[in-house]
């Protein structure tokens, strides 16, 4: 058998795979079930008219479309990122925040919002990430780029559809429709690109270059086809005709060693794995289908679920119908009959203009044109398509409160509170299934970024706790610089292939529609003056025990928290650095006044002994004087004894009087 021969061989294997797959569809009812949810869906609720209903009205009250837009739209309005969560925290935060810049550069929210509206539409949502060769830019060793897109439920077969995880397929075909031209640019080299004809064609070669140039415009089916051999993912190509792309690995290192080895002919089977040996290959595997296949709701032993619209279309048809026949009962009777007797008219035409003047022929007194009164309406048609309305919003969990509809005005604030709390518990078990499918989502990109992605630069914004943290460690080490919110970073994948990581989804703080709810706890806090009010101690606590969906400026608040405190230290630093010198300085003028009083005390000393000094010249002096004195009064004593008693008596006391006398002189 030739090599051609074979490669047609393994495409017919390839597409009686697919027949088989698209047999399942059609026996389950998909085929035409998913093509009816997404027609109800987007508003093309009724047939097409036939003789008999060519005159009934065709109103459309889209209940699918609210429901489906309400839960979708609550599902998305919580922002989740992917955590990657390693041994290593430097790596945790690289690949973290690689990730988030990668799915914004890929476009993941777009890729979100269309999955969970075909989630919630046809009950299943596929994801399909490849890498583009033509992507623009060059992002490391590989040219082209990462990319992610949504395949329709019914464009995608698995080998055991009862098995719900799509990780454990022997196989997975996505169908895609390419036009032949572009079919054939993809094919291998020595494919037999004549093969290729477009689906609605015969295989004719009888035709002119003209005839070609227009089949190649035209569209052909072509079979992606992955599969795992010995633990790696390959995949392959294919048209009904012939093979386009033989088995090659996802992981590019094997896959450039099977071209090296297909350019030097080395390949010559056609078989599920290239012919290059990979069981000594001793890197990390891509083991991992780069699909991911998600429901909305589980349906029981199958990987396909089930949507919100496949409940309501009885609902819906009932509520469109039960509208028109009131049209049209409104249409047909609402004006009231004419009866005319003959020949009353005489050829005059009643056409209900309005002041319209008739006359009336009828021979004698008796009038001839007469209307008859019209059917009243009644109000039982409106009030059923109102119950069928609210019964059918309760039990598909989308009421009022869901929706955001205005509630009684008499409930409280917390009453409104606890029922919109109530009502989102449905939606929270769909959002958790979501997430779930993000965190498998995870582990793809995860691969990807370690085989193909190598020195690519990107980009991440700081949060303010962690600008405030690199400013506070600037000021420690006395650096003055400008923090950038924006910085830069290299990713290379291949420094993470021996680490494993585990992927987290985590949820954003607060919603997409939670700024009025924001606004108010902000006009609480600093408006009204409660956080001037507050300690450091109180308000930490206050923070951390609030809701995250009623407050998701935390970070921000707390970064401004911890400023106003390090620049109420730094005032304080300020007033202690002033106290010091002052401080300094009166510790100065004490040891200038002490030195003083010591100056002081000496002279004291000086002069005490000084006096000391002259009180004992002074006392020796006066006991001189004092002696001296006495000596004086002795003699004179003698002296007058000796007169007293030589003198009588008379004059005895004269000569006292004298003697007093020069004493005292």
């Amino acid at each position: 058998m030739s090599k051609q021969d074979k490669y047609i061989e393994r495409a017919k294997e390839i597409w009686h795979e697919y027949e088989i797959g698209q047999s399942y569809q059609m026996q389950m009812g998909f085929t035409s079930a998913f093509k009816k949810y997404r027609d109800f869906f987007e508003g093309n609720q009724w047939a097409k008219p036939t003789d008999k209903t060519r005159n009934l009205p065709r109103p459309v009250l889209n209940i699918c479309s609210l429901i489906v837009d309400n839960k979708v739209s609550n599902i998305l309005g919580s922002p989740v990122k992917l955590n990657f969560m390693g041994e290593h925290e430097e790596d945790t935060s690289k690949m973290t925040r690689f990730a988030e810049w990668q799915q914004k550069e890929m476009g993941q929210e777009a890729l979100d919002e269309e999955a969970c509206e075909n989630g919630a539409v046809e009950g299943t949502y596929v994801y399909h990430y490849y890498w583009d060769e033509t992507a623009s830019g060059r992002q490391g060793e590989y040219e082209g780029a990462l990319r992610g897109q949504i395949i329709d439920p019914l464009n995608i077969y698995v080998a055991n559809p009862t098995e719900t995880d799509c990780q454990r397929q022997a196989y997975i075909i996505i169908a895609s429709r390419e036009e032949v031209r572009a079919v054939k640019e993809m094919c291998d080299e020595g494919i037999n690109k004549e093969l290729i004809v477009p689906d609605d064609e015969d295989q004719s070669y009888n035709t002119t270059e003209q005839d070609n140039e227009e089949l190649d415009k035209k569209l052909c089916t072509v079979l992606l086809r992955y599969f795992r051999k010995d633990g790696e993912v390959y995949f392959e190509k294919c048209t009904k005709q012939t093979i386009v792309n033989t088995p090659r690995a996802l992981n590019p290192e094997i896959n450039e060693k099977y071209l090296e080895r297909l350019e030097n002919g080395e390949d010559s089977e056609v078989t599920e794995t290239p012919d290059a040996e990979t069981d000594n290959f001793d890197q990390p595997k891509a083991d991992l289908y780069p699909i991911e296949i998600g429901v909305w709701k589980r349906r029981k032993n199958c990987i396909f679920g089930r949507g919100e619209v496949e409940e309501i279309i009885p609902n819906q048809k009932a509520i469109n119908f039960e509208i028109a026949m009131e049209l049209l009962n409104h249409q047909e009777l609402g004006w009231g009959k004419i009866l005319v007797k003959a020949n009353a008219l005489n050829g005059q035409v009643i056409d209900n203009t309005p002041g319209q003047v008739i006359t009336d022929y009828t021979p004698g007194n008796q009038w001839g044109i007469t209307r008859l009164d019209g059917s009243q309406m009644t109000a039982a048609g409106t009030q059923i398509v109102a119950t069928l309305m609210e019964q059918t919003r309760v039990c598909n969990n989308a009421s009022e409160i869901l929706t955001g509809e205005v509630l009684s005005k008499d409930l409280s604030g917390v009453a409104i509170q606890q029922i919109q709390a109530q009502a989102q518990k449905p939606v929270a078990k769909l959002q958790r299934a979501f997430w779930r499918s993000k965190e498998r989502i995870g582990k793809i990109l995860e691969m990807f970024y370690k085989f193909y992605y190598e020195d690519t630069e990107f980009t991440y914004d700081l949060k303010p706790d962690e600008m405030q943290t690199i400013r506070e460690r600037d000021r420690q080490m006395g650096i003055n610089r400008d923090i950038q919110k924006t910085q830069f970073d290299v990713f290379n994948g291949e420094e993470f292939k021996g680490e494993k990581f585990s992927v987290v989804v985590e949820a954003g703080a607060g919603t997409r529609f939670s700024e009025i709810m924001a606004m108010d706890t902000l006009n609480t806090l600093f408006i009204n003056g409660t956080i001037d009010r507050m300690s450091n101690e109180r308000l930490e606590q206050f923070i951390t025990l609030y809701p995250d969906s009623a407050m998701p400026f935390k970070s921000e608040l707390r970064a401004i928290i911890k400023a106003q405190k390090e620049s109420e230290l730094g005032i304080l630093k300020q007033a202690t650095e002033e106290q010091k010198v002052q401080i300094e300085q009166l510790s100065s003028y004490a040891q200038s006044l002490e030195t003083v009083n010591k100056n002081l005390e000496a002279q004291v000393k000086q002069m005490e002994n000084l006096i000391a000094k002259q009180e004992k010249g002074y006392q020796g002096r006066i006991k001189k004087q004092n002696e001296i004195l006495g000596k004086m009064f002795g003699s004179m004593l003698e002296d007058n004894e000796n007169k007293t008693k030589a003198q009588p008596n008379n004059n005895a006391s004269k000569g006292m009087k004298q003697t007093d006398t020069s004493l005292q002189q």
